[in-house]
C-alpha cells in the first residue's frame, strides 16, 4: 500500500504501476494529516465505492463512496450526502434509500431533453 501525491492531492494506491493494469485507488483528502494514516485506516478506505444492495423498486444497484466532501450515496442518477453525524460503516441498505429520498439528495447527470412536438401547419 502505497501513499502518493497526484494533481489533485494525497491517495493511496494498491499495489504497483504497471503497464495494461490500473491499480485499486482512495482518495485522502478528506483526512488533514495524511502522514497519521495507519493501514487500517488505509484498508478501510481502498473499499470504496462498496455496494449496498440493490434498489427495491428498480433492481439498480446502491453504493456508496467517497466524495470531495466525505461520503456519499449513489443510485443511477440519484446523489446523497451521508451526514457528518453517521459512521459510513454502520449505513445499511434501508438507511441509503431513506437518504436518497431525503431533501438533500440531487439529480446529477444531463438533463433529461424535452420531446420533439411535431407541428402540424397548412400550405397554402
Amino acid at each position: 500500500i502505497l501513499l502518493k501525491h497526484g494533481p489533485y492531492g494525497f491517495y493511496i494506491q494498491l499495489g504497483e504501476d504497471r503497464r495494461g493494469y490500473s491499480p485499486k485507488r482512495a482518495s485522502v483528502s478528506q483526512i488533514k494529516d495524511v502522514g497519521a494514516i495507519s493501514l487500517e485506516v488505509a484498508l478501510d478506505l481502498l473499499q470504496y465505492p462498496k455496494l449496498l444492495g440493490n434498489h427495491p423498486d428498480d433492481g439498480g444497484p446502491v453504493h456508496i463512496k467517497i466524495a470531495s466532501k466525505g461520503f456519499s450515496i449513489r443510485h443511477r442518477r440519484t446523489i446523497s450526502p451521508v451526514p457528518k453525524n453517521l459512521n459510513p460503516k454502520d449505513i445499511t441498505l434501508e438507511k441509503a434509500l431513506k437518504l436518497l429520498l431525503s431533501k438533500d439528495a440531487k439529480q446529477c447527470g444531463r438533463p433529461k431533453g424535452k420531446a420533439k412536438v411535431k407541428e402540424a401547419f397548412e400550405a397554402f
